[in-house]
Protein backbone atom coordinates (compact mmCIF):
# COMPACT_ATOMS: atom_id res chain seq x y z
CA UNK A 1 0.00 0.00 0.00
CA UNK A 2 1.52 3.37 -1.11
CA UNK A 3 0.98 5.92 1.72
CA UNK A 4 -0.10 9.55 0.77
CA UNK A 5 3.82 10.65 2.07
CA UNK A 6 5.67 8.46 -0.21
CA UNK A 7 3.13 9.67 -3.19
CA UNK A 8 3.68 13.57 -2.46
CA UNK A 9 7.47 13.17 -1.74
CA UNK A 10 8.38 11.19 -4.89
CA UNK A 11 5.75 13.99 -6.59
CA UNK A 12 7.67 16.62 -5.33
CA UNK A 13 11.07 14.99 -5.59
CA UNK A 14 10.07 15.03 -9.68
CA UNK A 15 8.76 18.37 -9.88
CA UNK A 16 11.79 19.44 -8.72
CA UNK A 17 14.45 18.17 -11.16
CA UNK A 18 12.51 19.04 -14.05
CA UNK A 19 12.81 22.32 -11.94
CA UNK A 20 16.13 22.36 -11.95
CA UNK A 21 16.26 21.39 -15.02
CA UNK A 22 14.71 24.40 -16.41
CA UNK A 23 16.87 26.36 -14.43
CA UNK A 24 19.57 24.74 -15.74
CA UNK A 25 18.96 25.82 -19.35
CA UNK A 26 17.11 28.73 -19.28
CA UNK A 27 19.61 30.89 -16.69
CA UNK A 28 23.25 29.15 -16.09
CA UNK A 29 23.72 27.36 -19.52
CA UNK A 30 23.26 31.18 -21.42
CA UNK A 31 26.04 32.78 -19.40
CA UNK A 32 28.15 29.71 -19.78
CA UNK A 33 27.10 29.91 -23.66
CA UNK A 34 28.62 34.07 -22.87
CA UNK A 35 31.75 32.68 -20.96
CA UNK A 36 32.60 30.19 -23.58
CA UNK A 37 32.10 32.55 -27.01
CA UNK A 38 34.34 35.27 -25.16
CA UNK A 39 37.28 32.23 -24.16
CA UNK A 40 37.11 29.91 -26.95
CA UNK A 41 36.45 32.90 -29.97
CA UNK A 42 34.42 30.75 -31.76
CA UNK A 43 30.18 31.33 -31.51
CA UNK A 44 29.28 28.04 -33.29
CA UNK A 45 31.65 25.93 -30.83
CA UNK A 46 30.04 27.80 -27.61
CA UNK A 47 26.34 26.91 -29.08
CA UNK A 48 27.71 23.29 -29.65
CA UNK A 49 29.02 22.47 -26.26
CA UNK A 50 25.68 24.57 -24.48
CA UNK A 51 23.66 21.89 -26.65
CA UNK A 52 25.96 18.99 -25.45
CA UNK A 53 25.52 20.70 -21.83
CA UNK A 54 22.15 21.01 -21.88
CA UNK A 55 21.39 17.70 -23.32
CA UNK A 56 23.38 16.30 -20.18
CA UNK A 57 21.07 18.55 -18.17
CA UNK A 58 18.33 16.95 -20.12
CA UNK A 59 19.21 13.30 -19.42
CA UNK A 60 19.92 13.71 -15.96
CA UNK A 61 16.51 15.59 -15.25
CA UNK A 62 14.76 12.53 -17.02
CA UNK A 63 16.91 9.76 -15.06
CA UNK A 64 15.84 11.43 -11.89
CA UNK A 65 12.22 11.86 -12.65
CA UNK A 66 11.86 8.21 -13.76
CA UNK A 67 13.18 7.62 -10.27
CA UNK A 68 10.82 9.21 -8.36
CA UNK A 69 7.86 8.17 -10.60
CA UNK A 70 8.80 4.47 -10.03
CA UNK A 71 9.03 4.85 -6.41
CA UNK A 72 5.20 5.65 -6.85
CA UNK A 73 4.77 2.13 -6.44
CA UNK A 74 2.08 2.66 -9.04
CA UNK A 75 2.11 -0.65 -11.36
CA UNK A 76 1.47 1.48 -15.06
CA UNK A 77 3.72 4.55 -13.64
CA UNK A 78 6.65 1.64 -12.84
CA UNK A 79 6.86 0.50 -16.77
CA UNK A 80 8.12 3.78 -17.62
CA UNK A 81 11.50 2.08 -16.32
CA UNK A 82 11.29 0.74 -19.76
CA UNK A 83 13.16 4.33 -21.20
CA UNK A 84 16.26 3.35 -18.60
CA UNK A 85 18.39 1.54 -21.31
CA UNK A 86 18.16 4.39 -23.44
CA UNK A 87 18.92 6.91 -20.90
CA UNK A 88 21.83 4.85 -19.32
CA UNK A 89 23.33 4.93 -23.27
CA UNK A 90 22.59 8.72 -23.78
CA UNK A 91 24.39 8.80 -19.99
CA UNK A 92 27.75 7.21 -22.25
CA UNK A 93 28.14 10.74 -23.71
CA UNK A 94 28.75 12.23 -20.44
CA UNK A 95 32.26 10.96 -20.33
CA UNK A 96 33.12 11.90 -23.72
CA UNK A 97 31.94 15.95 -23.17
CA UNK A 98 34.38 15.63 -20.27
CA UNK A 99 37.19 14.70 -22.60
CA UNK A 100 35.97 17.60 -24.81
CA UNK A 101 35.71 20.20 -22.21
CA UNK A 102 39.51 18.68 -20.62
CA UNK A 103 40.72 18.85 -24.31
CA UNK A 104 39.51 22.12 -25.37
CA UNK A 105 41.10 23.50 -21.95
CA UNK A 106 44.69 21.83 -23.32
CA UNK A 107 43.97 23.70 -26.84
CA UNK A 108 43.72 27.58 -24.69
CA UNK A 109 46.23 26.59 -22.47
CA UNK A 110 48.82 25.78 -25.49
CA UNK A 111 47.24 28.94 -27.41
CA UNK A 112 48.14 31.37 -24.61
CA UNK A 113 51.09 29.74 -23.52
CA UNK A 114 52.03 30.36 -27.15
CA UNK A 115 51.16 34.00 -27.46
CA UNK A 116 53.13 34.72 -24.50
CA UNK A 117 56.17 33.55 -25.36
Amino acid sequence: MVTTETVLVNLLGAVAYGAGAYLAVEYVLPKVKIIAAEVLRYPKTAEALVFLLSVLVYIAAAQGIITKLAGLGVPYINNLTVINPAIDVLNGIAPVVKMVLVGIGIVLLAERVRLRA
